[in-house]
């Protein structure tokens, strides 16, 4: 038997509010911005179902359930919205998820601003309940980068779903989004200069409990250890508090850096 959640993506109706926090879809992503930004997520964060409609209407689309839920939990959340000019990996909303768009491919995170790549959902599965996320990269070619799943010699096979997309781009917001973030959120980079844009040895991992968030659409690598430490190969940690600075300090020889917003 289908949950009552399920239940209303297979009809492709919008459930309450309140099944969505409930989800387990969900609960990463709402611990996230609950966990680590000043604003936790509440009404006004979000679009009615009304808005969503009517962008739909507009563009003549009908945008998937999971994605028009993710817009209605948190589509103008501070933490969320950001200027596609100055940072990337942002999550688009309705509006400029159309406006980067092309016929075939609906954008949802927008990776890098200049060349308009990204993931997203074929047009051609917007009528799924859940659709599979691809990736669209306008710089690589099958031949170029071989070892990536190719979908028709153009698309990226991500393996993700829309929540752990936004999970996964949430958590490269970390770095770029200080002044949204809680108060006591620390931005630690590597003590030896020399030593940036290494991924984690084993000893790190284990120590720190971190484990790797896979999307082969995003250029480097980012661990975490689902709370408190997020580890990215090029802009080093972030870290909820500073109790969880001071265990990383512990462990790694690492200096404060300032929140970059580059």
């Amino acid at each position: 038997m289908l949950s009552p959640l399920a239940a209303h993506r297979m009809r492709g109706e919008d459930a309450p509010l309140d099944l969505l926090l409930d989800s387990a879809d969900w609960h990463p992503v709402i611990g996230l911005i609950n966990g680590w930004a000043k604003q936790p997520l509440r009404s006004p964060c979000g679009y009615a179902s009304a808005e969503l409609d009517a962008i739909g209407r507009r563009y003549g689309l009908r945008f998937p359930p999971l994605l028009r839920e993710w817009w209605r939990l948190a589509g103008r959340h501070p933490l969320v919205t950001a200027d596609m000019r100055s940072v990337n990996s942002c999550l688009l909303g309705p509006e400029d998820c159309v406006r980067f768009s092309r016929g075939d491919f609906l954008m949802i995170a927008l990776d890098d601003f200049q060349t308009e790549s990204g993931n997203g959902i074929l047009t051609n599965f917007l009528s799924h309940p859940d659709p599979e996320i691809f990736g669209l990269n306008t710089t690589t070619t099958p031949e170029e980068a071989p070892g990536l799943d190719w979908y028709k010699g153009k698309f990226i096979v991500t393996g993700l779903r829309v929540p752990t997309l936004i999970f996964v781009t949430l958590l490269y917001h970390l770095f770029h989004s200080g002044e949204k973030l809680r108060e006591d959120a620390v931005n630690l980079v590597l003590e030896d200069d020399s030593l940036e844009h290494v991924l984690p040895d084993q000893r790190m991992m284990t120590e720190l409990g971190l484990t790797p968030f896979a999307n082969p659409t995003m250029i480097g690598d980012t661990y975490s250890d689902g709370s408190d430490v997020i580890y990215h190969w090029m802009r080093g940690f972030a870290c909820r508090t500073e109790l969880a600075a001071r265990r990383v300090s512990r462990i790694v020889p690492v200096k404060r850096r300032e929140w970059d917003p580059s």
